[in-house]
Order: C-alpha cells, then sequence, then structure tokens
C-alpha cells in the first residue's frame, strides 16, 4: 500500500532530483532557492567591488580610470549601490587632489546614484572628501560636486552638509572670478535652504545679493531662488538680525523686499524678473494681513509701481507685476486681481470651483508662500512628501513651513 509523502518529504526527494537534472526548471523558485541566489549576488558584488577599489590604487592611470567608470556605472544598479555604500572609504580614494579629472567625475557621478538610492546620509558622512573637489582646477569637477551637494540636500541630508556652505560659496566666487560662474552652486545653497537649513546658508547671504547684479541671467535666477528660500526659512527674525529687513536700523542699506522688487521691476530677462517676483511672496513684507503696513513703509515702490504699470502688463512681464501688486496690496488699484476661477491648480491642471460652487477636488486651499491648490491634491502631495521622508514643500516653488494635515 502507498502512503502519502509528507510535505517535507516530498521536498527532500525533489531537491535532489533538481539538481541532478539537466532540465530548466519552470516556474517561481523556492524561498531557499531564492536567498541562495541572493547570497550568490553578493558575493559577486563584493569581489568585484573588491577588485576595482583594488584596481584605483593601481599606478597605471588607465585602469584607475576604468574601475572607476565601472564603478559610476555599477553603482546605477540598487544592490551594487547599497554594497558600495556599506564602505565608500576605498572609493572615495579616487578623489584625491592630484587624481586625474575623469576619474574625479567618474567617483562623483557613483556618489550621486547611491545617494539617489536612499543612502545620502552614508555619503554625506564622507563630506570632508568632497570639499578639495569644491577647489578643484577643473571647472567640470566643480560643477558636479556642487550637483551632489544638492541632491544630498534634497534627499534628506540637509542638516549634514550645511556646515559646508561656506565652501560651496566660495566655489561660486572663484567661478565668477574666473569669468565662468556656475550655477550649480547656488542650486545646492537653494536645496540646502529649501530643506530647513535657512541660517545656514544666510551666512553668505552678502555675496547672494552681489549675485544679483551678475551679467548672467542664469545666475541671476539662481540668486532669487536661493534668497527667496532663505527667507521662507529665516522670516522676519533672520532678516532682522542681517540688517536686510524693513524694521531693521541698517546703515541706509536697501531691504531684502526691495531689491527683489527692483530686480523683478527692472531685469532685462523676463525669466529673472518672475523668479524675483516670486521669491519676494516668502518675505515677511508680502504677507496679506501687512500689505497696508508695506505700503507706508516703501513709499518710492509704490510710485514705481504707478510709474510702470501702463507698460508692464503683458506676457511675463504682467506676471512679474501682478504678483508685486499682490503682495503690495495694490491689486484693485491695477485691476490685477487675479480670481480663482481664472486659474488652474498646479498639480491635476484643473480650474477652481466658482464660488459656491463644487469641485470633486474640493475647495482652493493657499498655501503661506502664496500659491493655490485644490484642498485634496495638496493633501494628496503632502502625503506623498511624507511617505518620501522629505520635509513638506510647496510644489511650485518648495517653500517649507507649511502645516497640511496629511
Amino acid at each position: 500500500t502507498a502512503f502519502p509523502m509528507s510535505p517535507s518529504l516530498e521536498l527532500s526527494a525533489v531537491v535532489p532530483a533538481l539538481a541532478e537534472s539537466k532540465a530548466v526548471a519552470r516556474g517561481l523558485p523556492s524561498r531557499w532557492l531564492r536567498k541562495e541566489n541572493q547570497s550568490d549576488k553578493d558575493f559577486r558584488h563584493s569581489l568585484c567591488l573588491n577588485r576595482l577599489c583594488t584596481d584605483l590604487t593601481s599606478r597605471d592611470p588607465d585602469i584607475r580610470q576604468k574601475a572607476a567608470e565601472s564603478l559610476e556605472h555599477l553603482s546605477k544598479g540598487d544592490s551594487f549601490a547599497s554594497a558600495l555604500a556599506s564602505d565608500l572609504q576605498p572609493a572615495l580614494c579616487g578623489l584625491k587632489p592630484n587624481e586625474n579629472s575623469p576619474i574625479k567625475l567618474a567617483i562623483l557621478g557613483a556618489l550621486r546614484s547611491i545617494a539617489e538610492k536612499g543612502h545620502a546620509i552614508l555619503v554625506a558622512l564622507h563630506g570632508s572628501a568632497l570639499l578639495p573637489c569644491l577647489e578643484d582646477q577643473d571647472i567640470l569637477v566643480r560643477r558636479k560636486v556642487s550637483a551632489l551637494y544638492r541632491v544630498l540636500a534634497e534627499e534628506g541630508a540637509a542638516s549634514m552638509v550645511a556646515q559646508d556652505v561656506k565652501s560651496i560659496m566660495h566655489c561660486f566666487q572663484a567661478t565668477q572670478a574666473s569669468g565662468v560662474p556656475l550655477a550649480a552652486p547656488l542650486d545646492a545653497l537653494s536645496a540646502i535652504a529649501v530643506a530647513g537649513e535657512g541660517l545656514a546658508v544666510a551666512s553668505v547671504i552678502q555675496p547672494l545679493l552681489t549675485s544679483l547684479k551678475d551679467c548672467r541671467p542664469k545666475i541671476r535666477m539662481s540668486a532669487c531662488t536661493t534668497l527667496g528660500a532663505i527667507a521662507s526659512g529665516g522670516a522676519k527674525e533672520l532678516l532682522g538680525s542681517l540688517g536686510l529687513c524693513a524694521e531693521a536700523d541698517g546703515h541706509g542699506q536697501a531691504t531684502l523686499f526691495e531689491m527683489l522688487v527692483c530686480t523683478a521691476l527692472d531685469d532685462r530677462d523676463d525669466s529673472v524678473r518672475l523668479e524675483a517676483a516670486d521669491a519676494l511672496r516668502c518675505l515677511p513684507e508680502a504677507d496679506p494681513d501687512t500689505c497696508d503696513e508695506t505700503r507706508h513703509r516703501f513709499p518710492q515702490l509704490v510710485r514705481r509701481m504707478r510709474a510702470k504699470w501702463h507698460g508692464e502688463r503683458i506676457g511675463r512681464k504682467g506676471e512679474a507685476f501682478k504678483i508685486i501688486s499682490d503682495a503690495m496690496g495694490m491689486a484693485d488699484e491695477f485691476g490685477t486681481k487675479t480670481s480663482l476661477e481664472e486659474t488652474l491648480c498646479a498639480i491635476c491642471q484643473e480650474s477652481f470651483p466658482a464660488d459656491g460652487g463644487w469641485c470633486p477636488h474640493g475647495d482652493p486651499q493657499t498655501l503661506r508662500c502664496g500659491h493655490t491648490f485644490h484642498e485634496k491634491c495638496c493633501s494628496e502631495w503632502f502625503s506623498w512628501v511624507k511617505r518620501c521622508g522629505r520635509m513638506p514643500s510647496c510644489p511650485v516653488c518648495r517653500a517649507t513651513g507649511h502645516h497640511v494635515d496629511a
């Protein structure tokens, strides 16, 4: 009589048969087989990583370059990036000051891939190895390490790289003095400020103000973005301590609000004008509850606004003028007040409901930065940001400090 085999006996009888058979097994592998394959994969990655790190110490520059390029390519995979992130020290030898630029660029590319795959903290722990790259003679290395700092800030390591703010600004100033200024360092500073380290970035605010007069539109636009990020994080107390607030007893120095308004009105580039106008929304003077007081503090700006009214209503220039008039409470005077029905939600690209109307996305909700979205769209956005482990920020300008239930 044949007795039914227990599951354990069946498995013990089947596994040797599969091992000895030359036929390809079909279907999903069993749990033990998946573990074995993953173990073999990790072992292969470990061997490959050790070999590449050994090649990085070779005296032959061609061997070192090939090893660095292989690390950059392999780090785009999740499992290899995790293996490399667990021990970055051997790979960082490719960032020595006397190393060739192509090797540095490849290593920086690998570090960026690792940071983008959730290992930004581990990369930021080795920030001391990145500092020499900010002073490198090759401008491409400076740009790539600045982009890496931006990614680190965006991926949750802003508090760790905030100590390098002055070095990042020195990198920008060095490129500016050479006649080829990079916007990447300013973008890194903006990302650090948006991530909640506005106080640290404010320590280099004076060079940022000087950058508003740079001859290159991209530099002026990046400077406006960074200033807006600092303002949204520091608010009135921070700006007042720097002598850049209307309430501060400065020595005849223009306030940040005045600088941004003048830039938004007079800059030659439309994109810079719009960026400056968007940045001043984060300033305390742009608070809708204090617009009457703002007009009283800045009568010269009120006169300029009235003089500009007839020539600045077309295209993107008109958009910047509209933002300024809203910030100063002069929208009714100029007829530039935009009704909610005439605008679109930047998230779903659908219009807002009319007064008393119903909308499946909910009522309009305005964030502290001044941007308005549907209530449901805004809630879903903040829920997604929270799941990603990032600081709540506006989906348009990335201003932080919002309190939205998600």
